[in-house]
């Protein structure tokens, strides 16, 4: 007669295990817990929970291998294979090896591999199988290529950043110190390492294993991700969304890009290159001082533009999603960084003194040696400081994963809508197609690629018209706007306004 109810009971004198240890039969009767009775047997099953599972065959294997690494990643649990979604015993058939291919399967496809205890109860042709998984030490355990965790009675995907704040928690170590397993000394960059050993003001002889021993940025015998990220000739290769990407707006808003370049490489290029980029599309003032040389005066100040895109590159969350983000617009400067504060480091805290809590602290190690960074703890404070003799406000905001430096400049300070919209494309990805012309006159097409464009796009021809409506260029062939021999060349005003 068959058995009905919530929850079947177990019987069968028969009994395999298999795991790291052995152990007793585990159905003790009268185990104090919430369970459901069979009304013939007593025999307890436990519920669903947070611990419990069941599985009704052996074909849900990857499910249930996502729920070993679910219950490891949290307070470890118990999978009952043979139980049906409605709690009745429906049993399972055990042959020979089945319950070492379960085990295996197990293993393989976790992350670090976890080795469960196994029991199996009752007839071989209608068996239930008991999976005991203990929570593991180092969290959160993989499979099938994704952090889990264990949420109630179901299976959760971790985001990447609660999957590496995890990791770093249990395991008493950082991002940037995890081996990078691909990276080998092919992949170094020597002219960074050099670069690097004359400004931290090292012997230039340092052997490049030296330096790693130096600053830590070795994990056993393997590279770490720091060191990667700090002398790789292209750390994308291991890390794809370690990029710096740099726009120039038109205007207040994200609408129209005026310049826009994607910069990769080690981190200490993207630094330079960030740095330049900025440069090249912000304006320059001059004061006069008396003295035969005038003092140039940059829109924004360059401690506070150096100071914030060196903090976001040592302190971004390199395993979270996107990418560092410089942003300028006619009236502020944005530095969006990947990841959030740190859980006891508040927005108003970034104003006065406080203590260091560098997210990757080797990598912060390394910029501090080389002088890139003066003083732990005290960016934010070089920041404003910078920034207060040109009445530009610094502004720290925390939104949907990022952490935001807004260098936002007084109204005052900005010009009129029409002046400026034509001094910024000029200091800008024009001025660049400026300086070009000036050497001699081009074609579109050659001019594209002498500012390192592949094509002639929208944007080039929405900037070649911009330039001959404010009389900065003209046609060589005027008659004949529309010719194949159609060049460019400068007109009076452009050479002033190059100087």
């Amino acid at each position: 007669m068959p058995i009905r109810g919530l929850a079947a009971g177990i019987d069968g004198a028969a009994t395999h295990a298999i795991g790291r240890k052995s152990f007793e039969f585990a159905f003790q009767r009268g185990m104090i817990c919430r369970v459901a009775m069979n009304r013939q047997t007593k025999t307890p099953v436990p519920l669903e929970s947070e611990t419990v599972e069941w599985k009704q065959s052996l074909g849900e294997w990857k499910e249930i291998v996502e729920t070993c690494a679910a219950f490891a990643t949290s307070q470890g649990g118990s999978i009952y294979v043979g139980i049906s979604p409605r709690g009745e015993r429906v049993g399972v058939q055990i042959g020979l090896g089945t319950i070492e291919d379960l085990a295996n399967k197990i293993k393989l496809n976790t992350d670090p591999p976890q080795f469960p205890t196994i029991i199996t109860t009752g007839d071989e042709r209608s068996a239930v199988i008991k999976v005991d998984i203990e929570q593991n030490p180092i969290k959160p355990v993989w499979a099938f290529g994704h952090p889990l965790k264990r949420v109630g009675r179901t299976n959760q995907s971790l985001r990447r950043d609660e999957s590496q704040r995890l990791l770093e928690v249990t395991s008493g170590r950082t991002w940037d110190k995890f081996a990078c397993e691909a990276c080998t000394t092919k992949d170094i960059d020597r002219k960074t390492v050099r670069e690097f050993l004359e400004r931290s003001e090292m012997p230039l002889n340092t052997s490049l294993d030296d330096l790693a021993q130096n600053l830590r940025i070795v994990s056993g015998s393997v590279f770490s991700n720091a060191a990667a990220l700090l002398f790789g000739k292209c750390p994308q290769k291991f890390f794809i969304e370690a990029q710096v990407k740099c726009a120039r707006f038109q205007g207040t808003d994200s609408v129209d890009f005026i310049d826009e370049q994607t910069f990769e490489g080690n981190i200490l290029q993207q630094l330079q290159d960030a740095l330049a980029f900025v440069k090249r599309n912000t304006r320059q003032g001059i004061r006069i001082t008396g003295k035969p040389e005038h003092e140039v005066i940059p829109e924004y100040p360059v401690e506070a533009i150096r100071e914030a895109i060196t903090n976001a590159l040592c302190h971004r969350n390199y395993a979270d999603v996107g990418t560092i983000q410089v942003r300028i617009y006619d009236d502020r400067l944005e530095i969006w960084n990947p990841g959030n504060l740190p859980h006891d480091l508040t927005l108003r805290k970034l104003q006065y003194p406080h203590a260091s809590r560098p997210r990757n602290p080797l990598i912060a190690n390394a910029l501090f040696r080389a002088r890139y960074i003066e003083h732990w703890g005290t960016g934010t404070l070089r920041i404003i400081k910078a920034c207060q003799p040109q009445n530009i406000k610094v502004e720290f905001e925390a939104d949907m994963g990022s952490f935001i430096v807004t260098l936002r400049k007084q109204d005052e300070q900005v010009e009129s809508k029409v002046e400026s919209k034509v001094e910024s494309k000029v200091e800008s990805l024009s001025r660049r197609m400026l300086h070009v012309l000036a050497r001699a006159p081009l074609s579109k097409r050659d001019w594209a690629k002498s500012i390192g464009r592949r094509q002639v796009d929208g944007q080039i021809h929405a900037i070649v018209n911009e330039l001959l409506s404010n009389d900065l260029i003209e046609r060589t062939i005027p008659d004949k706007p529309n010719s194949r021999l159609q060049k460019y060349r400068l007109t009076p005003r452009g050479r002033s306004v190059l100087g």
